[in-house]
């Protein structure tokens, strides 16, 4: 502070010139820097100092820690595979390989540590390893009726010329007493999805053959492929007709526009089973399909219903939806739309068609196409709906048609049959079936 004075106090005096004052105020200056700059200069050098101080340090731990450990030295040794064949040769017993092997022996390292070190006088020979542990066994300690085995035996002894459909799981309990036989329906797994919708909506019809008339249906379970039921039914059978009798359980896929369809079933003859006490029972579920060999599923199938009324001898066909249609050639998405024509007699004699839907192989078309059909012509007519490929650059391409008629087969036929005995549509899958060459 009195530097301070001493050097702008003179400053304040009139008597000093300005450029007196500006030479005194530089030097100032200059003394202000040095004193602010030494401070830090030697903080700096304060912690360079104090890092080389912790990294030498460190270092030094470092290399006490491992020489605290010991060495690790390994000594030259037998490791090659000696095989015996003079003794097998001269005693005559197969010749065994022996493997050679070093033995751990630990002493003294520095620090008071043990070190390790391989030692080739000391090896001991052992013979080759088994390939399996299946030699130890004992075959006695297993059980084949175990319950363990049984879910693995039911799959592999499926018949290959049975489809597999899923597992049922169920118990039996028979009240002899009463004569009342319990079915508890608890739950289904693995089984098959539609081809479309990826999901099913699954429910049974439980029944005792041959002479049961009563059919008992479970709940509908949505969209799912593991539904679990919980339900229970009852059947009054005499136990004398016990053994003779056959549970069976149709499994049904819920369709809202249409029949369901029956997917899969299990039939248990009763004759095999103890139901002096209550049974749990897993099941195979076996693919229960009504389509002929001849048809291809792989062209698709069409959703369509049929009624007719013969006071006004009107025929309608509502188009429902498609499924599963094939690619064109060029591997792109069809254009499709149906059409139907009324044949009689190899003639044909009106026809309609709905519209188009594009880029789709499950167009939905929901429309109703009517004809004029009199009531003598009804049962010699053919009912044609072909899906046809609208190709907006060439000729249109056909791929499948479904006929209705009473030279028809299969799902066809029964459809028929429905449309000349009820006046209310039914609708119904069909597959279709490949074009005739012209």
């Amino acid at each position: 502070m009195a530097d301070f004075r001493q050097t702008f106090l003179p400053c304040l005096n009139s008597s000093w010139t300005e450029e007196q004052c500006a030479r005194l105020n530089m030097v100032a200056g200059w003394k202000v820097a040095v004193y602010v700059a030494l401070p830090l200069i030697l903080l700096c050098i304060a912690i360079a100092l104090l890092c080389i101080y912790l990294k030498r340090r460190r270092l030094r731990q470092y290399t006490s820690i491992k020489k605290a450990r010991g060495p690790v030295t390994i000594s030259p040794s037998r490791t090659s595979i000696k095989s015996h064949q003079s003794s097998s040769e001269s005693s005559g017993t197969p010749l065994a390989e022996e493997f050679w092997v070093p033995v751990l022996k630990s002493g003294g390292g520095e620090g008071g540590t043990s070190a390790v070190e391989l030692v080739g006088s000391q090896v001991q020979p052992f013979s080759r390893r088994r390939p399996s542990m299946s030699a130890r066994l004992e075959n006695s300690s297993f059980d084949p009726n175990s319950e363990m085995y049984k879910r693995l035996e039911m799959i592999k002894t499926k018949e290959p010329t049975i489809e597999y459909a899923g597992e049922l799981h169920f118990a039996l309990h028979y009240n002899k007493d009463m004569g009342i036989l319990t079915i508890r329906l608890i739950q289904a797994r693995d089984l098959q999805a539609r081809e479309f919708s990826g999901t099913a909506d699954p429910y049974f019809k439980i029944s005792v053959l041959p002479d049961e008339p009563r059919t008992l249906q479970s709940k509908i379970h949505r969209k799912t492929l593991d539904p679990e039921f919980e339900e229970k039914f009852a059947f009054e059978i005499p136990p004398t007709d016990l053994p003779n009798r056959t549970i069976r359980f149709l499994l049904f896929d819920y369709d809202q526009f249409s029949r369901d369809e029956c997917v899969g079933q299990v039939l248990l003859p009763l004759e095999n089973v103890d139901l002096s006490e209550r049974v749990e029972l897993w099941k195979m579920i076996e693919s229960y399909k009504i389509r002929t060999p001849e048809k291809k599923p792989d062209l698709g199938d069409l959703l369509m219903t049929a009624s007719y009324l013969p006071t006004a001898e009107r025929l309608t066909i509502v188009i429902l939806k498609a499924r599963g249609l094939e690619n064109t050639p060029q591997n792109k998405r069809p254009d499709p739309y149906v059409k139907v024509s009324i044949l009689y007699a190899g003639k044909r004699l009106k026809k309609k068609k709905t519209s188009t839907r594009h880029s789709t192989t499950n167009p939905v078309y929901n429309e109703a196409l009517v004809f004029d059909v009199g009531r003598e012509f009804m049962d010699h007519v053919y009912i044609e709906l072909v899906i046809v490929h609208e190709n907006r650059f060439g000729q249109n391409q056909g791929m499948g048609k479904v006929v209705l008629s009473a030279e028809s087969e299969g799902e066809e036929l029964e459809h028929w049959k429905s449309l000349a005995a009820s006046r209310k549509g039914t609708a119904r899958w069909h597959c279709l079936q490949p074009l005739q060459p012209d």
